[in-house]
């Protein structure tokens, strides 16, 4: 009986782990839009700018001066949010992105066109960006910096 019940109890113990979700470090995080939109879309951000930027198409430029442009077109959009910051929706967010990259030369253009994540026009809304995807979003153009090496 005793064996049973410890094998029984082992049992559930498993059940229970494997069911538990392993969560992502950035989401849930209450009052985040960011990450219902993700929930909603079935995506999870996998870094803090996971919803801007495409990490693998991150990693596999291996080019300096490229990197450095990307390092400087993320400036430029960080610097133009904490001026506008807490009034933006999230939709002028991203069309300040798409809008700052016209300005640069055409490979530059290519090139951030191709690091954008793919479902980023799914996170339009005209709500106000909330204080926690402000945290998300500072988180990621830290982030960002960090494994660009950005200097």
């Amino acid at each position: 009986m005793k064996k049973l019940f410890i094998t029984l109890a082992g049992f559930i113990f498993i059940i229970a782990c494997a069911t538990v979700p392993i969560q992502n470090p950035v989401c849930p995080q209450e009052g985040s839009w960011i990450c219902e939109r993700s929930a909603q879309l079935g995506i999870q951000p996998e870094q803090v700018y996971g919803w801007i930027y495409d990490a693998a198409a991150i990693a596999a430029i291996t080019d300096v001066v490229k990197i450095q442009d990307l390092c400087e077109f993320e400036q430029e959009i960080a610097d133009w949010y904490l001026k506008v910051f807490p009034t933006i929706s999230y939709t002028d967010f991203i069309n300040e992105i798409l809008f700052r990259i016209t300005r640069y030369d055409t490979q530059t253009i290519m090139l951030i066109t191709n690091i954008l994540n793919r479902n980023l026009l799914a996170y339009n809304s005209p709500q106000t960006i909330s204080t926690a995807d402000d945290i998300i979003l500072k988180k990621g153009h830290v982030a960002f910096r960090q494994d660009m090496l950005c200097y």
